[in-house]
């Protein structure tokens, strides 16, 4: 299970400076660093979450309204490369997906896959006099989303992108996957929304899998190392982060909306660390699938209520069944832990609808917060 270490985890020494390098430079060291690769899985134990404290932290970029004309393609990829780097995760094999940067001072939004069981982390920027290696932390996560922070310290005025409104996001609708500079000085494909609220599976590091509801899909072709790239709109406005689906249904770029981790994003800059809703109960989801073989109703059963916690103090139960919180219903797509993350905030008062035996009952309950933990 990953935890974090607490609030002021020791600080792994900073280098001595921040170098320029030229991509000859670079380009052998990955040759040789190649030699002992080995893949990213999910799990993080980089271990170094220096949670800190903003007195005045810059806003996270959030945008509004797009245009839909396609030629504009070839523009937005070039306004958007400037803030979308590569992360390179262990000085060895240096692993590596993209990210992109959501404040001017350093913030790195990218996924936690791309992190994972990571020992060191950097990330390589484009800019004016070529490519630039700065030395990154984690600042926190959430696997329930996908999301992960980074934090490039002593830095200013870089490029950062906006996130912007991926609810509006139509079938069709035209997008473009922009990844970091590492693979041939950045990697960009185009394509178009082709399937909405899909849920798919990601690696935990440990032989299992994360399920992530309400993932987008694009027809766009996933290059080797988008994973953590924003899907940009032709607005220029991120709408969704690539994440590394396995099973997929269909071939593509799946990515989360960015929509779903503006408030995770916004609290992470703002307060150095992350606290979600939470019932006080532990669940299962119940599927679909499930429901069609055995019967039952979509949502989510409690399979443990901790003494003192919401839900126990609401009345509900070991085997209830969640079907939802005030208008929005569970389902495949929308399974509690991301609902609670993505339409909730901790102290929020909410109508809790379940089904007992059969019977549907109401309840209200104060939400808790707490740290995400990973399975």
């Amino acid at each position: 299970m990953i935890e974090p270490e607490g609030p002021e985890s020791p600080q792994r020494p900073r280098a001595t400076g921040v170098g320029w390098i030229t991509p000859g430079a670079f380009i052998a060291s990955l040759l040789v660093a190649a030699i002992a690769g080995g893949a990213v899985a999910a799990g993080v134990t980089l271990g170094i979450l220096h949670l800190q404290s903003r007195s005045s932290p810059p806003p996270v970029l959030v945008g509004g309204a797009s245009v839909s004309d396609t030629s504009a393609t070839a523009g937005v990829a070039q306004k958007a490369a400037p803030a979308v780097v590569s992360v390179i995760t262990d000085d060895r094999s240096l692993s590596h997906g993209s990210g992109f940067l959501v404040t001017g001072d350093g913030y790195v939004v990218t996924t936690v896959g791309v992190v994972a069981n990571s020992h060191t982390l950097e990330v390589l920027a484009s800019t004016a006099g070529g490519l630039q290696r700065y030395e990154a932390r984690l600042v926190d996560y959430d696997c329930q989303t996908g999301l992960a922070v980074l934090k490039v310290d002593h830095v200013s005025n870089l490029a950062a992108l906006t996130l912007g409104d991926s609810t509006s996001l139509g079938l069709g609708q035209s997008v473009v996957v922009v990844g970091g500079p590492l693979t041939a000085g950045g990697t960009v494909s185009r394509g178009v929304v082709s399937a909405l609220e899909r849920t798919v599976m990601v690696g935990d590091g440990h032989g299992g899998t994360l399920q992530i509801g309400d993932v987008f899909q694009t027809d766009a072709p996933l290059q080797p190392d988008a994973v953590g790239a924003p899907v940009v709109d032709l607005g220029g406005q991120v709408v969704g982060i690539v994440v590394s689906a396995e099973g997929a249904p269909a071939p593509g770029a799946y990515a989360f909306g960015a929509s779903d981790v503006q408030q995770e994003v916004q609290q992470i800059v703002q307060t150095g660390q992350l606290a979600v809703p939470t019932l006080g109960a532990s669940t299962v989801e119940v599927t679909a699938d499930q429901v069609a073989l055995h019967g039952g109703v979509l949502g989510a059963r409690l399979t443990a209520v901790a003494a003192g916690g919401p839900a126990a103090a609401a009345g509900l139960q070991v085997g209830d069944v969640i079907v939802q919180i005030d208008a929005q219903r569970l389902d495949d797509a929308h399974p509690l832990p991301q609902l609670l993350r993505t339409r909730f905030q901790p102290g929020q008062r909410v109508t809790i609808t379940y089904q007992r035996n059969g019977a549907v009952s109401q309840v209200q309950l104060t939400l808790a917060g707490a740290h995400p933990a990973c399975p």
